[in-house]
């Protein structure tokens, strides 16, 4: 109490000292030093900016460190952490945001930081973990709850995570962003038409948004709403040209539409933009392939295999393209490689079969092609296949 009190009385004594409206000497230098700071600031935001937007990662995530090191404020940090993530640099998002949580251990925009990190480098439980703590701080923070419901969706909770997400948007009606996640949980679990509405108010709130664009005309494209959908998507793309995501979803509204030689030209565009979504290259090797360009795919879908994470079914589709060309060795490694990662996945089981056929294992064949037929829906087409190649390698034992 004392101390409070002779603080109290030592700003009387300076504002006393320094006759108000005169501009005394530690007013000027204090108004020179926070200008200075500012412009500082706004260079080197500016220099990370224009860097990002050229593909200097390095130098941009130098420039975002030093703007925030000069006044320390928040949004800076954030905007650094977004861009660490959106050009595949998720382990050091993680480390950043790190070591702000853990400074700042009453901070809930601390917590909310280092989940959306862990998020964006797919470590659902420690996501969910620390969201959990963040509400335990405030059991009505929105977005701990939003936070949450992502990991748990991370984590293929799927009711419990919309539930989470839901409680967010009560929490906060207005925010489009807890709109635009639920209505990608939603979305996920093939409720489209919901996820559109929530998609819509997204819109709503945050009309010049991109992404919320980008999702509504998503959501329209799978409700057939095929003219609709391309507004929004053509609009998500005006709002913002290096949207890699508007133009992944306008590359499979074209293909939807049978303009195949356009959703090649728009998925080219999603790769360009965002090189580090392996979603976008599947797709990309996916045109290639039904347009039989072969090569073009095996180089898309090995870019979907390479990144972090992968896409879960490009491995498959890489084997299957190498089995096709009789390229029975890489074949092998990628769809043994795909087996271990997915090993319930039948399709592979399938084309491994052929590739230990081809190559006079008939044994290791059989029982592959048995494994299969194991784990194959009892429509699946490919099953007459099996059976008959069952059948001539025992026939050759």
């Amino acid at each position: 109490m004392f101390r409070r009190l002779l603080g109290a009385a030592l700003a009387g004594v300076m504002l006393i000292s320094v006759p108000v409206g005169c501009g005394g000497p530690g007013g000027q230098v204090k108004s020179s030093k926070t200008k200075k700071k500012k412009t500082e600031r706004s260079t080197l935001l500016s220099e990370a900016r224009e860097d990002a937007k050229a593909g200097e990662i390095e130098s941009a995530d130098k420039a975002y460190a030093a703007a925030y090191e000069v006044d320390k404020e928040f949004p800076i940090l954030e905007e650094r952490i977004d861009f660490l993530v959106r050009v595949g640099r998720t382990s050091k998002a993680q480390d950043v945001a790190k070591a702000y949580y853990d400074a700042h251990p009453t901070d809930p925009r601390a917590y909310a930081l280092y989940a959306e990190a862990l998020l964006g480098n797919h470590r659902g439980q420690e996501a969910l973990e620390v969201a959990d703590q963040l509400l335990a701080l405030d059991a009505e923070n929105a977005t701990g709850h939003e936070r949450k419901g992502r990991a748990l969706m991370l984590l293929d909770k799927t009711q419990e995570g919309i539930d989470a997400l839901r409680t967010a948007v009560k929490l906060d009606p207005s925010s489009a962003l807890f709109h635009m996640s639920l209505g990608s949980a939603l979305h996920k679990t093939k409720e489209i038409n919901e996820a559109q509405l929530e998609f819509r108010a997204a819109v709503k709130f945050a009309p010049d948004d991109s992404l919320a664009n980008a999702l509504l005309g998503m959501a329209l494209r799978d409700m057939n709403e095929l003219d609709e959908s391309r507004q929004y998507l053509d609009k998500a793309i005006e709002l913002d040209p290096d949207n890699g995501r508007a133009y992944f979803e306008l590359g499979l509204l074209l293909n939807v539409q049978g303009k195949q030689a356009d959703a090649e030209v728009a998925l080219s565009r999603a790769v360009q933009k965002a090189p580090n979504d392996s979603t976008f290259w599947y797709a990309y090797g996916e045109i290639y392939r039904v347009q039989e360009r072969f090569d073009e795919a095996l180089s898309a879908y090995t870019k979907a295999v390479d990144l972090d994470p992968p896409h879960p079914k490009a491995i498959a589709k890489l084997g299957i393209l190498l089995v096709d060309r009789k390229d029975w060795k890489e074949a092998e490694a990628v769809l043994t490689k795909a087996a271990r990662r997915d090993p319930k996945n039948a399709v592979i089981y399938l084309h491994l079969g052929v590739v230990y056929a081809a190559t006079k294992r008939n044994r290791t064949a059989i029982e592959t092609f048995e494994k299969y037929l194991d784990l194959a829906p009892k429509n699946d087409p490919d099953r007459d296949r099996a059976e008959d190649a069952i059948r001539e390698l025992k026939r050759r034992r």
